[in-house]
């Protein structure tokens, strides 16, 4: 576990040194119940977002940390996803992604991409083969994102939402079939200007980090640099 602090630590620096495009400081409330205890949710998290557009496609990258009064850094989790563009094809890509975090099991994915415009929306679709770590079966993984500004660029409207397929076991460990995860975290940001933005985001979960079945709703207070 130290290991993975020690190389999310070192991922941001590189990440904010050399293309981060927005660091983002949120306060966290409400509780999780995971079915045998509530779990207060009053602490910082950091998120670092990266975006970045080339010749032969785009990546995406993000990096959550958590912070707790008492012990500093309590959680990390981060993921990428890197998309290629198709010759000659414009509404399809290939797309991989990567995702890891602490007591949480790394997640490999391949599948395909597919952008979406209209009005002031900018989005994609992605549809996944996803294979866990300690999973006996691949699964499956749909993700959206979305990006939209209003109010000419005043406020801005983004997000994304993954579902997928994971093991499912019973109170003695057994594999019992599959269950299905859900995350989604949407924000909304008012830009006080092109570097400065307040917020909020609600990150809204199932089977992510609780895995009794209920839905977790969480929201923050939240502030937001973006590097030009």
């Amino acid at each position: 576990m130290k290991n993975k602090i020690i190389f999310v630590g070192i991922l941001c620096f590189l990440t904010l040194k050399l293309f981060s495009q927005n660091l983002q400081l949120h306060y966290d409330f409400g509780k999780a119940d995971d079915g045998t205890k509530n779990m207060d949710r009053g602490y910082i998290t950091s998120t670092l977002e990266m975006f970045k557009v080339d010749t032969l496609g785009s990546t995406f990258l993000f990096v959550d940390m958590d912070y707790d009064a008492e012990s500093g850094m309590s959680f990390a989790y981060w993921e990428i996803y890197r998309t290629f563009n198709i010759p000659k094809v414009k509404f399809v890509k290939l797309e991989f992604g990567f995702n890891d975090g602490m007591f949480i099991p790394a997640a490999w994915l391949a599948g395909v991409n597919f952008p979406i415009h209209f009005a002031n929306f900018n989005c994609t679709a992605s549809a996944f083969y996803r294979a866990e770590r300690y999973e006996k079966s691949a699964d499956m993984q749909i993700t959206g994102v979305w990006f939209a500004n209003f109010f000419k660029g005043k406020v801005t409207f983004s997000g994304f939402v993954d579902l997928w397929s994971m093991d499912d076991y019973n109170d003695l460990g057994e594999r019992e079939g599959k269950r299905l995860g859900f995350l989604s975290e949407p924000q909304l940001w008012f830009n006080l200007n092109k570097t400065f933005s307040v917020g909020s985001e609600l990150e809204i979960s199932k089977n992510f980090f609780t895995f009794d079945g209920d839905f977790e709703f969480m929201p923050t207070l939240g502030i937001k640099w973006t590097f030009h």
